[in-house]
């Protein structure tokens, strides 16, 4: 082997590991705080599955969300509304939840992997809404029911609107979409709301106007009347769309699945 033999021999045996050698993977982009990940987003397909074959839920299109932070308000008609709604986002919702049911073991572990807020019942939770406002300032969307409790009826009727909703709408500014949930199992129990079949509905609405509140308004008992006000028209509204479609689509006598 002469010397440019050993020379050409030498200089590939030097570069031919740095030319073999895996190239840096660019950083990832950091995850936002309502992406889904693995774990979440197997469970939301399992979420969808079950909404649809057993509640019947319709996909109608995704629910009108923007793109930043926001307040989706709904009525409250039992234990599964929360499975409904995420069953029709597709951004992980942080929902504000009965801290009852926020502490039961296996539900738990579910609340913690996707920030949701647990909440006294008696409405006079000060870290609960702290935690809220956080979520929003982080860009993500706040489900929360203003009714404050379950009104089992299906849709049919819509109980008193409590102030908590209305205070984190105020002193946020965020957008605030209206949902009307209707046809869900008649329970307040968790275990007969996921065990009995229905024929479910969610309809959303525009976001509600609160352009002439300011966040200073936040402690005006007066205000937060005037804005629970607002929200509960709006789904007074979304109510009769639904009932006047739910007349349309389904043939007389038909009630509930059984």
């Amino acid at each position: 082997m002469n010397a440019w033999s050993l020379l050409a021999l030498t200089a590939i045996l030097l570069v031919l590991p740095l030319l073999l050698r895996p190239g840096r993977r660019p950083p990832e982009r950091p995850r936002k705080a309502d992406e889904f990940g693995p774990f979440l987003l197997l469970l939301w397909w399992a979420i969808r599955t079950y909404s649809r074959l057993w509640h019947g839920l319709r996909f109608e299109g995704w629910a009108p969300l923007p793109d930043g932070p926001a307040i989706l308000i709904a009525n409250h008609t039992c234990c599964i509304d929360h499975v409904l709604i995420q069953a029709r986002c597709r951004r992980v919702l942080g929902f504000v939840i009965a801290r009852d049911m926020y502490d039961l073991p296996i539900v738990h572990h579910f609340c913690v992997r996707s920030g949701c807020i647990p909440v006294d019942r008696d409405g006079r939770d000060l870290r609960a809404m702290r935690a809220a406002l956080r979520a929003l300032e982080e860009g993500r969307v706040v489900p929360i029911f203003p009714e404050g409790r379950i009104t089992p009826e299906g849709g049919r009727a819509l109980g008193p609107m409590r102030s908590g909703a209305a205070f984190l709408a105020v002193r946020s500014g965020v957008p605030v979409i209206p949902a009307f949930i209707s046809g869900t199992p008649e329970t307040i129990e968790i275990g007969p709301s996921l065990r009995r079949r229905s024929r479910s509905r969610i309809v959303f609405g525009p976001p509600v106007d609160l352009s002439d509140f300011t966040p200073s308004q936040s402690a005006d008992k007066d205000a937060l009347a005037r804005a629970s006000e607002r929200f509960e028209r709006a789904l007074l509204d979304l109510q009769a769309r639904s009932l006047g479609r739910a007349m349309r689509e389904e043939p007389a006598g038909v009630g509930p699945i059984p």
